[in-house]
């Protein structure tokens, strides 16, 4: 799919706010409003927009502390890879979770309310999986998110 400067435009406003009515989104990017909600529908059935989400404080649901836990494992393989995930990402504290090349596999992401909470997920939800070699956490101290994904052009 061929992404255009208005495209373009239409995503960065979307990513900034993804609650934004449609009418707002075209006096923004300079559209009609049929136009407009006829290209974010374009975007999504290609898979460019694959959802539409809120970005929640984990420290507001009682969750402050949040960490990554880098994991190794043994064999590396494709099918131990998924089974581990399988086994841990349905946590409800893991935000997400992200396959690696090099010494660690898999690093994931959590939020948890206490330290105590979080050696308890990585001894015992972790560290139960058969095909993990090591883990090390690392204490989150400050977490800040940018864009998801540019949208400059990339020839620029």
């Amino acid at each position: 799919m061929q992404i255009s400067s208005t495209d373009r435009a239409i995503l960065a406003t979307v990513q900034e706010n993804s609650r934004i009515s449609n009418r707002e989104l075209a006096a923004r990017v300079g559209l009609a409003e049929s136009t407009t909600h006829e290209r974010v529908r374009r975007l999504v059935e290609a898979g460019v927009i694959s959802r539409f989400t809120a970005d929640i404080d984990p420290a507001a649901l009682g969750r402050p502390m949040q960490a990554l836990i880098a994991v190794q494992l043994r064999p590396q393989s494709a099918e131990v890879v998924t089974k581990f995930l399988d086994a841990v990402v349905d946590d409800p504290c893991v935000l997400d979770a992200t396959v690696l090349s090099g010494e660690t596999d898999v690093l994931i992401r959590v939020a948890v309310a206490s330290s105590e909470a979080l050696r308890t997920f990585a001894w015992q939800k972790i560290t139960s999986v058969p095909s993990v070699r090591s883990i090390q956490t690392h204490i989150v101290y400050e977490h800040r998110r940018g864009s998801t994904v540019t949208t400059a052009d990339p020839s620029d």
